[in-house]
């Protein structure tokens, strides 16, 4: 069943082969153009195209998530010293991004993943939905745990040798094709709902702070804010803020409404045009996603920020990609 997302002038379907945007004319296309994408030449509609990144906290390597159309992702492996993007595998399916990590050096990936529908949901070796690990930007599976639902799951590296996975001890059975090796692995008895407990751990790990707990009300179906949730993270005199401004479940992209904002000792403030992701990266270096698209920036107390677009990956288009024989090997002697 197809369902419709009234916005300004213009209609957002969501179902049959991903997400599309209608660029419909009445100002719609600024509207088309905030959420990126590339359009079909056919028949004028703009498939939405979202970012999201997670860095490594010892090595200057990042894995870049490119989601879209709704139902594919592409991972990409980012060299942060020279801004190399490496292309790895299209996923059909859900990665969930805010679940997953990176081992400290940025060899190893923690990806939880899901494929509804179809023969895979019948599966009860692997199940619809698991956690894995893998060598980015490749997905096959160097360990897998089934999960069997779409609660909890995939987890956070502690160390580059031990594991802590979101999964109760019930559900964090490896599969006996894919077992972790040389990983010392800590299953998690509490584990609850869904990405904040990796999320949110991975923040203040990373160095993120809690300067304001959020409150939304469930109020007739839908979220009202009363006090937004912001993180923020200082690198040098600037901090960076995350700032929630709402919850809503009917937006393409995700439910979180993010808006980032940069503050100075002087009292000066800059509003950051970010959709999805910021974070500074293993220079110091300002680093943000917006409409498909890689973004730095340098910055000045007086002449403010100055951008510079590393990459644009809005046009891409899944097709087939073979990992090479090393995705599924370990590199470690046990």
């Amino acid at each position: 069943m197809q369902s419709a997302i009234r916005a300004p002038t213009a209609i957002v379907w969501i179902g049959g082969p991903g997400v599309w945007i209608f660029s419909a004319p009445s100002g719609f296309s600024a509207y088309a153009e905030t959420i990126g994408g590339a359009a079909d030449t056919r028949t004028g509609l703009r498939r939405a195209c979202h970012l999201y990144v997670i860095l490594a906290r010892e090595a200057p390597v990042g894995v870049v998530f490119r989601r879209g159309p709704s139902k594919w992702v592409r991972l990409y492996r980012w060299d942060t010293r020279t801004d190399r993007l490496e292309p790895g595998q299209w996923f059909h399916g859900r990665l969930y991004e805010r679940r997953c990590d990176l081992s400290p050096d940025g060899s190893l990936l923690i990806y939880f993943a899901a494929k509804h529908g179809g023969a895979r949901r019948r599966d009860p070796r692997y199940t619809y939905a698991w956690t894995a690990i893998s060598k980015p930007p490749w997905l096959s599976a160097l360990a897998l745990w089934p999960k069997g639902d779409c609660w909890h799951g995939g987890g956070l590296f502690l160390s580059a040798r031990s594991l802590w996975l979101n999964h109760r001890p019930e559900v964090a059975r490896a599969h006996p094709d894919h077992k972790p090796k040389g990983l010392r692995v800590v299953a998690n008895p509490e584990a609850y709902g869904e990405d904040e407990p990796v999320y949110w751990r991975r923040l203040a790990r990373d160095g993120w702070v809690l300067s304001q707990p959020g409150h939304y009300v469930h109020v007739r179906g839908s979220w009202k804010t009363e006090r937004p949730l912001i993180w923020s993270r200082r690198r040098g005199v600037w901090n960076l803020h995350m700032v929630q401004l709402a919850i809503d479940f009917a937006r393409a992209g995700g439910p979180r409404v993010l808006e980032y904002r940069l503050t100075h000792p002087s009292g000066r403030a800059l509003a950051l045009d970010a959709d999805g992701w910021a974070d500074w990266d293993a220079t110091g270096r300002l680093v943000y996603v917006r409409r498909g698209r890689l973004y730095a920036a340098e910055l000045d107390a007086h002449a403010g920020l100055r951008e510079s677009e590393l990459a644009d990956l809005s046009a891409a288009v899944p097709q087939p990609a073979q990992a090479p024989t090393s995705a599924s090997r370990w590199t470690w002697k046990h």
